[in-house]
Order: C-alpha cells, then sequence, then structure tokens
C-alpha cells in the first residue's frame, strides 16, 4: 500500500527557501543594471527623436524651429532637466513668444538631465529652415546624478551620432 502522508519536510523546505534566496540575492542587482541601461538608451532616443522632429519641421515649414529647457518658457539652462520644449521660433531668439507655436514637450526622466554644450554657448537648440544648426557644432550629455554616461554629438549641417563620454564632458 502506498504512502497517504505526501509533503515537504521541514528540513526541504528551508533549503528550497536558501536556493531561492541565493539565486534573487544575484538577480536583483543584475536587473537594477538592466532596468537602467534601458531608462537611458530610452532618454537617448526620445531625444535624438525630438532632434530629428525639429529638423524635419523647420525644413517642412520653411521657419526656425527651437528646444530648450522648461516647463511654460525656456529656462535659459544649459542642464535641460523637467521637459524639453520643441517650438516653431518665428523671431528666432530661442525663447517662446507670443506667436511662437509649441509643438512637442517630452519629459526627462528623475534624476536625469541634458547637458547641452555648443560653440555659441546657447542655452537653446535652433534649427535653420534649411535644417542647420545655429549653434554650429555641439554635444548633449545624459548625466544621471552629475555623472556622464550617454552622449549625442550633433554637427552644423543638423545630422546626429552617437559617441561615448569622454574625461572632458563634466555635468556640472
Amino acid at each position: 500500500m502506498p504512502n497517504q502522508d505526501q509533503g515537504f519536510t521541514l528540513i526541504e523546505l528551508l533549503i528550497t527557501l536558501t536556493v531561492l534566496d541565493i539565486l534573487l540575492a544575484i538577480a536583483i542587482p543584475t536587473f537594477s543594471s538592466t532596468l537602467e541601461s534601458v531608462r537611458q538608451r530610452t532618454l537617448v532616443n526620445q531625444l535624438l527623436a525630438d532632434l530629428n522632429f525639429a529638423r524635419s519641421r523647420a525644413i517642412t515649414t520653411r521657419r526656425p524651429v527651437s528646444m530648450c529647457a522648461g516647463s511654460a518658457g525656456c529656462d535659459d539652462q544649459a542642464m535641460w532637466s523637467g521637459q524639453v520644449l520643441i517650438f516653431d521660433d518665428l523671431d528666432a531668439n530661442g525663447t517662446i513668444g507670443e506667436d511662437d507655436l509649441t509643438l512637442r514637450t517630452t519629459a526627462v526622466t528623475a534624476g536625469h538631465s541634458w547637458k547641452w554644450r555648443n560653440f555659441r554657448q546657447q542655452r537653446h537648440m535652433t534649427f535653420k529652415p534649411d535644417g542647420t544648426t545655429h549653434s554650429l557644432n555641439g554635444t548633449f550629455i545624459l548625466c544621471r546624478q552629475e555623472m556622464p554616461v550617454r552622449k549625442i554629438v550633433i554637427n552644423i549641417t543638423g545630422r546626429t551620432r552617437l559617441a561615448p563620454p569622454t574625461a572632458d564632458d563634466l555635468c556640472t
């Protein structure tokens, strides 16, 4: 006659829980770094899409289109955090005026920011009607807790490329 008592002993249950605990201790830090990497790639792709949108809009409408950081208007900051605004910049001054139309607003994840560096030291990014930049060449550096993690380089023609951050790329 087969044994009717089926189940786990206390020792078997403790061993199973210990093995599960060890596996979770190994997996959770890896998962956290993977999640942060995905968040960074999303922010890079989001800014690339915004840059391409602004450039395309400037070319198709034959009007300047600008980008800046701010909630209702441009904050005049080199560190872009919170929101990125894209707008028709009819007077080409890099600020949202009465006649300028806000085209898109994109959120930047908390704990991250973009450092905008360019040769003219402008706090905004403007595409001219021919798709070239107003700021000559420039660099967007993705910062996390004041550490550079990713970089987008934009040339005067408005084309972008990804590059790893260097020792010269500071987030302060």
